[in-house]
């Protein structure tokens, strides 16, 4: 009877003993699985030294060369009307004539009396070498003359003036006067632009100062010819910046030999910065908190830091880095939500395509 008491015992011990066996093993396996699936899956991509070219991309207007609105010197009737609208002109090309009948007809007068004190002053001089008038005759005769020469060259001005000349080559906008129209000294007779070239000017912010420079090429297009690159280079960059917007204003001159580009127009303006050699990450690896840019660094031993970097320049897709990374190391670019500073994660690939 002892022996089958005995028997029992024995029999529920080791069942026992099995039941526990049994339920610590799943114990230590389900935490080792739980303990693998709490990684992070990550994908990460290298730190890269590589050209960074960067650029900056304003809104301009298109100026034009050289740029009047013509007016006449005086105030008369319109004689004749030398051009047509929209046509090319040569400097001093004659455009308008303005009726100038009484300005000649004392223009006759002028030169009648200066014919005359000419001879007035032949005689005193003729008159003073024989010793019968005195020297003072013969200057008050030469200051008759020239006074009288005076008023010739006056009256020829004052002609001269009953003409409006292109002062420069360019192209002449729409007419705005008429034959016989009484023309005012402040009436526009029509616009004039040189269009050989044209001024585009834009604003850059403050800090792309030193990055702009006199002879810097530039690229500008405009909405009314897709597709067409005009191209030119920085002739100016104002000496003053903008108090609000803190900005300052760039001059370019583009080519325009076509003359498809005219004043007022918006232009796009792309001004190159240059390419140099710099550590670069990619954009979606930079997490910004405040003032401060970190990334995670995850390295052979699948352990994710936290590294705080200084950021340069942007473009899409890739971020300057300036300080606090260096060559080759692998930071994290998808699956941040769940990495934490110190944590282990599950690197599922590089971005070049290597895989872990």
């Amino acid at each position: 009877m002892r022996a089958l008491v005995a028997y029992v015992f024995a029999v529920l011990a080791i069942s026992t003993g099995l039941w526990f066996g049994f339920f610590d093993k799943n114990d230590v396996e389900g935490k080792e699985s739980r303990r693998a699936s709490s990684k992070a899956p990550v994908i990460l991509a290298p730190v890269v030294d590589a050209p960074f070219a960067s650029s900056l991309q304003a809104l301009g207007t298109a100026v034009a060369n050289e740029s009047v609105q013509l007016t006449a010197n005086r105030s008369d009737l319109v004689k004749a009307i030398h051009f047509e609208d929209g046509q090319s002109v040569q400097k001093s090309d004659l455009l308008v004539e303005l009726e100038t009948a009484e300005e000649e007809s004392r223009l006759v007068e002028a030169e009648a009396l200066r014919v005359e004190r000419q001879a007035a002053h032949n005689r005193a001089v003729e008159l003073n070498e024989k010793g019968i008038s005195p020297d003072s005759e013969v200057q008050t005769a030469l200051a008759q003359l020239h006074a009288a020469a005076a008023r010739v060259e006056t009256l020829k001005a004052t002609i001269r003036d009953h003409e409006v000349r292109a002062p420069f080559a360019g192209l002449l906008g729409l007419r705005r006067i008429s034959v016989g129209s009484l023309l005012q000294s402040t009436t526009v007779i029509a616009t004039l632009d040189d269009l050989s070239v044209v001024k585009v000017d834009f604003t850059i912010p403050e800090t792309w100062l030193s990055a702009v420079q006199i002879g810097q090429p530039v690229e500008a297009l405009s909405d009314a010819w897709p597709g067409k690159m005009f191209r030119g280079k920085v002739t100016a960059i104002d000496t003053r910046l903008d108090k609000k917007t803190r900005s300052a204003t760039v001059r370019a001159v583009v080519a325009n030999p076509d003359l498809m580009l005219r004043p007022g127009m918006l232009m796009k303006v792309k001004v190159d910065r240059g390419e140099k050699s710099s550590l670069q990450v990619p954009e979606n690896a930079l997490i910004q908190k405040g003032h401060k840019h970190f990334v995670f660094v995850v390295g052979d031993d699948g352990i994710a830091n936290q590294i705080d970097v200084t950021v340069g320049r942007r473009r899409v897709g890739s971020v300057e880095v300036l300080g606090g990374l260096e060559v080759g190391q692998k930071v994290v670019v998808k699956g941040l939500v769940r990495v934490r500073d110190g944590s282990q994660v599950e690197v599922v690939a590089v971005r070049d395509g290597e895989k872990q």
